[in-house]
């Protein structure tokens, strides 16, 4: 039996809003962040899909939604590579004080795969493992496509995408990002999973960030897209990322 529990995490006096599966006598845990434009349950449940799975071969999750995003304060026009790496070290410290008996594993998948390697790189003994998901190093096109493609809103000469704000300060950042910068220094075990079929992040940026990683595991699966979309997929990722944390 899983508990799923509501959580409310202060930082600098805004509420990072999430979720915990807790199954009973767990001893893993792992730490899930979001991809860009996206929350805590992700595209047709996807976290949600994959806690479920975890919780039953008891490992427990944690899924938040990023400040500006889903249902926790402030606004996407804040959003940033590193202001969510700053989060998600928060919660990693969060995670440490109130469930100290649980070693902490961190999932990213797209952005938050860029994001999930910016905070390992920033302090990796925080977590005792890092898996990434279709991690997005090619977040700076993507955003830049978009933007060339959708009006402009405000003053501050921000995108209007979806009905969300990019900021210009966020594509600034992109723009300067070296997704792989560093790589070559994080000694912590890592799984890099990507679809063949990723219209969204082409399979070649999961193995470059792979490549770069001294103790990484890459998977290329053959018809997978960007967000595992078949329930085949979708278990059976399940089940590689357990049997990665449970290793």
């Amino acid at each position: 039996m899983t508990a799923i529990t509501p959580l409310n995490v202060e930082m600098a006096g805004m509420q990072l809003v999430g979720s915990a599966h807790l199954p009973e006598q767990a001893e893993q845990a792992v730490l899930m962040l979001h991809g860009f434009t996206g929350n805590r349950v992700e595209y047709t449940y996807f976290f949600f899909t994959l806690a479920r799975v975890l919780a039953e071969r008891g490992i427990a999750v944690f899924r938040f939604d990023f400040l500006g995003c889903g249902e926790s304060d402030g606004a996407f026009a804040e959003v940033s590579v590193a202001n969510q790496a700053a989060q998600t070290q928060h919660l990693l410290a969060y995670l440490a004080k109130n469930y100290p008996l649980y070693q902490r594993h961190l999932l990213g998948f797209s952005m938050g795969g860029l994001v999930a390697l910016q905070t390992a790189l920033a302090d990796s003994a925080l977590i005792r493992s890092l898996c990434l998901l279709a991690p997005a190093a090619n977040l700076a096109q993507i955003v830049e496509s978009v933007a060339a493609s959708n009006p402009q809103v405000g003053a501050a000469g921000g995108v209007d995408f979806l009905g969300l704000e990019i900021s210009a300060q966020f594509r600034q950042e992109l723009a300067q990002l070296a997704p792989f910068s560093g790589l070559a220094s994080l000694e912590v075990p890592a799984l890099v999973v990507h679809g063949q079929a990723d219209a969204a992040v082409p399979v070649e940026m999961g193995e470059q960030v792979a490549a770069c990683l001294p103790c990484c595991q890459f998977e290329a699966w053959a018809d997978a897209d960007h967000t595992f979309a078949r329930q085949a997929d979708r278990q059976r990722l399940g089940q590689r990322i357990a049997d990665f944390v449970l290793a």
